[in-house]
């Protein structure tokens, strides 16, 4: 496997493509961090971004459905990543969920799948000629997302999962991690990653949202928690029923938390801004411009399965990335819904520029028309030059290659 892998970095990530459809927004260079991933089929949980070896950079951990099998790829240069193994486990084969939090607290950064965590050794990438063994714990319960954050306010962070049925964040006993349900009965496909949480109604501890409701977090009594509405829009007849990607943010710096969603796993998705009006008791909802299709082009949107926020030119306002998946399935239409894309449409990344002021515009910038597609794409400033770059991954793709995807922000190097 060692051996395997060596040669595919050598030969898989020399391919780089430059993208700028605005001059006065950073272009985009993409890399392949792994240009054909293990395995043959789709299902990938991740990618997840941290630094896994403690050299000061983002690294990169994913798995694969059909290998059963976790990786971590060393991040030795834009162009270069080392891959190595995390671990396998028979959870791995129906995943999908995951996070990177330091869950036994000893300064590491694991890795947390649906139903199984793995612990980091430490000191990994080191010795080129060993691969140290990451443990793995299995625990109860993981879904559809799986999050990170810090529910109880003691200074560590949390996992919180969404199965679209129940609701629930952990906590870190003697025997392993315990579940602390949040709420149940839902008939979701997926709803709170990749930053369902913050605190939306101005008391200082997080809150959780999922499709329709937000989830008042009761603070050091951990008691029950009180169920919100706010106004989700569905679409209709979707592929695999309500699902959204979601992230909270002041979008309009009026100093409170914001929804921003798209919806995802159907195709006809939209993304939107939802206003906190009032902390989380009134709400006013924005749907953002549909990316433009150029002539030729099959007119639509897919599934925006990738959403991230960030200031992305660096001009003080929060912009707002989304990212149609690669999916071919069109089987779900024979059952009265909607394919995952119209057929024949190409993909795109697009990032809506936010203009600032309390009722901003955004500008629409497409950054890259056809596959490489995007599936819960990660934020982070991979190159260390101190603006926001993006790691993403394919499902399932539109042709016999499964791929693990980095985009350079080229704003710093102007």
């Amino acid at each position: 496997m060692k051996n395997m892998l060596v040669i595919l970095f050598f030969t898989l990530t020399s391919v780089t493509m430059l993208y700028a459809q605005d001059e006065k927004h950073p272009g985009w260079t993409h890399f392949y961090i792994d240009a054909i991933l293990p395995g043959s089929t789709y299902g990938a949980a991740g990618p997840v971004l941290a630094d896994y070896d403690g050299d000061g950079d983002l690294d990169v951990a994913i798995s694969r459905r059909n290998t059963k099998e976790a990786y971590w790829y060393e991040r030795f240069n834009d162009s270069i990543w080392i891959p190595h193994i995390i671990g396998h486990a028979d959870q791995l084969g129906n995943t999908l969920g995951s996070a990177g939090i330091d869950i036994d607290q000893d300064g590491w950064t694991d890795v947390m799948f649906e139903g199984v965590w793995f612990k980091n050794p430490g000191d990994i990438g080191k010795d080129p000629y060993s691969e140290p063994q990451w443990k793995s714990y299995f625990y109860k319960g993981g879904g559809h997302d799986i999050c990170s954050a810090d529910i109880d306010g003691d200074g560590s962070a949390d996992p919180v999962i969404y199965d679209g049925y129940k609701l629930s964040w952990y906590t870190r006993t003697s025997k392993g991690l315990a579940e602390r349900l949040i709420d149940y009965g839902y008939e979701d496909h997926g709803g709170i990653a990749p930053n369902g949480i913050g605190d939306l109604d101005g008391d200082g501890d997080l809150d959780v949202v999922n499709p329709g409701y937000w989830f008042e977090n009761p603070g050091k009594q951990m008691e029950r928690w009180t169920r919100h509405e706010w106004p989700y829009q569905e679409v209709p007849n979707a592929s695999f029923g309500n699902s959204i990607r979601v992230w909270i943010a002041d979008i309009n710096k009026d100093g409170k938390n914001d929804i921003v969603y798209s919806n995802c796993d159907t195709g006809g998705s939209h993304v939107y801004w939802v206003e906190n009006k009032n902390n989380g008791r009134s709400w006013e909802a924005h749907k953002l411009a549909d990316p433009p299709t150029r002539e030729g082009d099959v007119p639509g949107t897919g599934s925006f399965h990738s959403l991230g926020i960030a200031d992305f030119d660096q001009d003080g306002n929060i912009d707002i990335f989304a990212g149609e998946q690669e999916d071919p399935s069109v089987y779900m239409v024979e059952q009265g819904k909607v394919a995952m894309k119209p057929q024949g449409l190409k993909e795109r990344g697009v990032i809506w520029y936010n203009k600032g002021g309390t009722n901003p515009a955004f500008e629409i910038d497409v950054i890259q028309i056809d596959n490489p597609g995007w599936h819960d794409a990660q934020l982070g400033d991979v190159d260390g030059d101190g603006d926001i770059d993006i790691v993403s991954k394919v499902w399932h793709a539109d042709g016999p290659i499964h791929h693990l995807d980095y985009w350079r922000n080229e704003h710093r190097k102007k």
